[in-house]
């Protein structure tokens, strides 16, 4: 393998994002680089090639300044790969001239230093990847830490919603507990899912490592500016203070026009709720006073069916209604069977709730009781066509990921999907756009005469099901409060994964 290869596939599988030299200048010179010429010592835990160190440097040979011992010797880093370690050296020495300290930096992890490295500041850009996308050896390797810095409460919860906590949190939570000297400060680029998504970040807002406290001072969102290549998320910048509590409301800078627009942000309901960004006074006023909706218990939000990585299986393009018991269904696949109506619904798609009078365009295959257990196998072979087309699939979907979907396959049901439940197959549906929209523009959805109640795509859609047209309506009614699309936007994740998902949803909610 190349040496690039090399290089990509550990950005691949770590999560490098190298920042740019001239973001990095900007950050180092406005916020850290008097206090180093004062005598404070800095530290980038993941270094990668170096580029906030050099920042140091490039900056005071711009001012005239006289990069002696002292002050070069004040400068740390520690990167986990030894090719980015040796890079660093070879352009401290061709760029500056001098022979950079080889104690200061270093090839390691940070998580498993033997002699930990503390810094006035500390500086950098964690590696953005989630932890659920990590290679299985890093995996097994760093779990305890995530529950030893406080980010989950136990394994089971990192293995189910928050596989999706950032590996950048831990980088953050571990360097400001043991890296960082008392009162401390911090700057580091990451990616604002940190503070704006639910759940998988959610105990990182206790803003408390270990019975350390810190505070977020304020937060700098690129708003969209292409800093990073391939970079799709959101992105940006914050400051963080050792050993004070954190109060809110804290500054939030948004980048537009090519200058920083500052608002203010907090938690709106508890302290490790996402932040809401205030665009002025009345918008925060509004939203304190907003009044929790109320809704029976089982008026939950729920997120759409998952196949977990089988939709060509369970999705179908084509149906043939051939009497009040039988449809006929065609996939991509090639695959043409004719199966028990009772297993089969129509499944949302991108113009199911723009549509006035939404027609099913495709169909998803559900092989489970109306309580929501998958149907045993007595059951599944009394259909034998459908019997035989989910056993040529059946090492497939015996093999598919997740914690829980492998609770089922290792119960010997393994055609079952996740996210069914009695309330899969309530009769209307009040159903919205929980992905990648900026509009929060929910929907009734009647049952189609033909076939049924209609289902969600997996985290495209969310919805609360209920039995009556009479209640979808007042449910819907209540989802109508303009303040519901104000408190969305301003969380700022439109045309994102996380712009209305359940878990969202029902911090607006209170169930009866």
């Amino acid at each position: 393998m190349s040496s690039l290869n090399l290089v990509d596939n550990y950005k691949r599988k770590f999560g490098a994002v190298f920042t740019p030299s001239k973001w990095a200048d900007k950050f180092v010179e406005k916020h850290f680089f008097k206090e180093w010429l004062n005598g404070a010592t800095v530290l980038d835990p993941t270094a990668g090639e170096g580029v906030f160190l050099k920042s140091f440097l490039n900056i005071a040979r711009k001012q005239g300044i006289d990069l002696n011992h002292d002050k070069v010797g004040r400068l740390y880093g520690i990167e986990l790969n030894q090719k980015y370690v040796n890079n660093f050296y070879k352009a401290v020495a061709t760029e500056f001239s001098i022979e950079f300290p080889r104690a200061n930096f270093i090839q390691g992890d940070i998580f498993f230093q033997e002699k930990e490295i503390k810094a006035d500041l500390l500086v950098g850009n964690p590696p953005w990847v989630n932890f659920s996308d990590l290679e299985e050896t890093y995996k097994e390797k760093i779990k305890h830490l995530y529950i030893l810095f406080g980010l989950v409460k136990n394994q089971k919860d990192l293995l189910l919603g928050n596989a999706r906590t950032d590996i950048a949190t831990l980088v953050i939570a571990k360097a400001l507990h043991s890296n960082l000297k008392e009162n401390g400060k911090a700057i580091f680029f990451l990616p604002l899912s940190i503070f704006q998504n639910d759940g998988a970040n959610q105990e990182f807002r206790n803003y408390n490592i270990r019975g350390v406290d810190f505070a977020v001072e304020d937060i700098l969102d690129f708003n969209g500016k292409k800093i990073f290549e391939d970079i799709l998320g959101r992105y940006g910048v914050a400051h963080f203070q050792r050993d004070k509590k954190q109060k809110f409301p804290i500054k939030y800078h948004i980048f537009k026009n090519d200058k920083w627009e500052t608002h203010k942000a907090k938690p709106l309901f508890n302290l490790t709720d996402p932040l809401t960004v205030f665009d002025n006074a009345e918008t925060e006023k509004r939203l304190d006073n907003f009044q929790k909706i109320s809704l029976p218990k089982y008026c939950q939000p729920r997120q759409g069916i998952n196949t977990c990585g089988a939709n060509d299986i369970f999705f179908f393009d084509a149906h043939e209604i051939l009497d009040d018991e039988r449809v006929q269904l065609k996939n991509k696949m090639g695959d043409d069977i004719i199966i028990s109506k009772k297993y089969v619904f129509p499944l949302t798609v991108s113009t199911t709730l723009s549509s006035s009078n939404p027609k099913p365009e495709k169909i998803i295959l559900v092989p489970h009781f109306d309580n929501g257990k998958p149907i045993d196998i007595e059951t599944l072979k009394k259909d034998k066509e459908l019997f035989n087309y989910l056993s040529k699939y059946q090492v497939r979907l015996q093999n598919r990921k997740g914690v829980l979907i492998n609770t089922w396959i290792n119960k010997g049901f393994w055609w079952a999907l996740m996210g069914v439940g009695e309330y899969s197959f309530a009769s209307y549906k009040i159903m919205w756009k929980a992905f990648g929209d900026s509009l929060f523009a929910p929907k009734v959805l009647s049952p189609d005469s033909r076939l049924g109640s209609w289902q969600g795509n997996q985290s495209l859609n969310a919805y609360i099901g209920v039995a009556s047209l009479h209640e979808a309506k007042q449910v819907l009614d209540k989802l109508t409060n303009p303040l519901i699309q104000e408190y969305l936007s301003s969380l700022r994740m439109q045309g994102t994964c996380n712009w209305a998902q359940p878990g969202r949803m029902k911090k607006l909610m209170e169930f009866v």
